[in-house]
């Protein structure tokens, strides 16, 4: 009589713990002063002068050396469906950095602010009736939706830091920064030259 085969202990399974996902965290806005839209009776002008600490918090979240002015002058006009059109100008002095000699230098921002808020509810119907007009509304060249109310709050500190933003140069340049010349001889030749040399004798080797 043969022996019973005996299954063999199979361990335990053992819970694989998953990493937790890791939140991404955004950086803190450098100016914030939420308004609440009930407090618009009607047309409201707004003169925004942060102080120096301020303006430093801005510099840096901006990628800035310094900001030595920034100014927002802004006209708040509700409307009857609960939307809020902002309009309005952002001036700045500015310190960016010289993209060639790493140097920061003096520089100006005067960007005009055109920016509409609308609550939830308004924001769901235009969106509706965007795919209905067309399926491509939100490509390219079309109007884009507003930005949202939140908890009844407009932001419009914040939005005068994005419109700075927007204003600055992606690759500053200090107006008598340029990039070196190499002598050979009695010629000048660019950088860009030289190496296109440089490489074209390498190909010969």
């Amino acid at each position: 009589m043969s022996k019973s085969k005996i299954p063999a202990k199979i361990p335990a399974k053992i819970p694989v713990k998953l990493p937790a996902k890791i939140p991404v965290k955004l950086p803190a806005l450098p100016y914030t002063e939420p308004l609440s839209v009930m407090t618009l009776k009607g047309e409201t002008h707004l003169v925004l002068k942060p102080d120096a600490e301020t303006r430093a918090r801005i510099a840096q979240f901006a990628g800035l050396h310094a900001l030595d002015r920034f100014e927002a002058h802004l006209t708040l006009h509700p409307r009857h469906d609960g939307s809020v059109e902002v309009s309005g100008r952002v001036d700045a002095e500015t310190q960016p950095i010289c993209v060639v000699t790493l140097e920061p230098f003096a520089d100006r921002v005067s960007e005009p602010v055109e920016a509409t808020f609308a609550p939830p509810e308004v924001l769901a119907r235009l969106a509706e009736r965007e795919v209905e007009e067309d399926e491509d509304a939100l490509a390219d060249g079309s109007p884009e939706l507003p930005d949202a109310i939140v908890n009844g709050h407009i932001d419009p500190a914040a939005l005068a830091v994005e419109y700075l933003i927007l204003g600055l140069d992606l690759y500053p340049r200090k107006p008598d920064a340029d990039f070196a010349e190499i002598k050979v001889g009695e010629d000048m030749i660019s950088p860009f030259a030289a190496l296109k040399a440089l490489k074209s004798d390498e190909g010969k080797g």
